[in-house]
């Protein structure tokens, strides 16, 4: 892939697609993958009763909860939040009532230390369950952002929010240090010619300058980074991202 790539939804097939992780249970899915690029996505649906295990080596992983709820020990996360599983982290997520997801990870567990913080502090890591309100949020009539992990984590270096407009948008052209999947949840997001609906994505190197508009109807959009970015607009030098370092409102919807 040079610079950014684009996967249509694709039908889910019988089975748990995620490279690190195994199910216990029902499940259906799909993977997100784009040739040569270091990040993954899994669209899935999940029977109830059904559990996800990882008790192996693998990077900071996040779960975003599109419809039921999932469950980490006694901690409920309902639809519009996310599950956090940190690098090398064992955990046990389950959906006692069936749920639907969206599954990012990357394909190296190698622990990253390249971005803004630095590595993460050394294991033990864990499991952190974020309610739809996020840990930080922004919003104002016509947009809403909750990020529910922002690479300034002591102990994970995951971006994951979701982002929406409920009016016609379009973005300045600018670029991102790190590697990013955007996931289309609703209504449609152009880039140039192409168009991106609910269940497409599409895949961004670092540095590939690029911009999207918005349908009529406006859009919302999961992001997922494995490590902190850096902005840059035509003209402008790099900022910083995340909810601590844009001084966006903090929520702490932790659960």
């Amino acid at each position: 892939m040079k610079g950014i790539g684009f996967a249509p939804a694709a039908p889910l097939g019988a089975g748990y697609a995620a490279p690190t992780c195994r199910v216990t249970g029902g499940a259906s899915s799909s993977r997100v993958a784009f040739d040569g690029f270091p990040l993954w996505a899994v669209t899935a649906v999940l029977a109830p009763g059904a559990t996800l295990e990882w008790d192996g080596a693998h990077g900071d992983e996040g779960l975003y909860v599109t419809d039921g709820a999932l469950t980490v020990g006694g901690r409920a996360c309902p639809a519009g939040g996310a599950v956090i599983v940190e690098a090398q982290a064992p955990a046990s997520v389950a959906a006692p009532e069936g749920a639907a997801v969206v599954h990012f990870g990357p394909h190296d567990a190698a622990v990253p230390g390249d971005g803004h913080y630095g590595p993460p502090a050394p294991p033990p890591h864990t499991v952190h369950v974020v309610g739809p309100g996020g840990v930080y949020a922004a919003v104002e009539p016509g947009r809403d952002t909750r990020m529910f992990a922002d690479s300034s984590c002591p102990t994970c270096r995951i971006t994951l929010f979701v982002t929406g407009r409920d009016e016609p948008y379009t973005s300045a052209r600018h670029s991102h240090s790190a590697d990013e999947i955007l996931y289309v949840l609703r209504g449609e997001v152009r880039f140039g010619s192409r168009r991106l609906g609910p269940g497409d994505a599409v895949g961004i190197a670092g540095g590939h300058r690029y911009g999207f508009r918005s349908g009529r109807e406006g859009f919302a959009f999961l992001n997922y980074r494995r490590d902190a970015s850096s902005q840059t607009t035509q003209g402008d030098i790099p900022r910083l991202e995340g909810g601590r370092a844009r001084g966006l409102t903090f929520v702490n919807d932790v659960r």
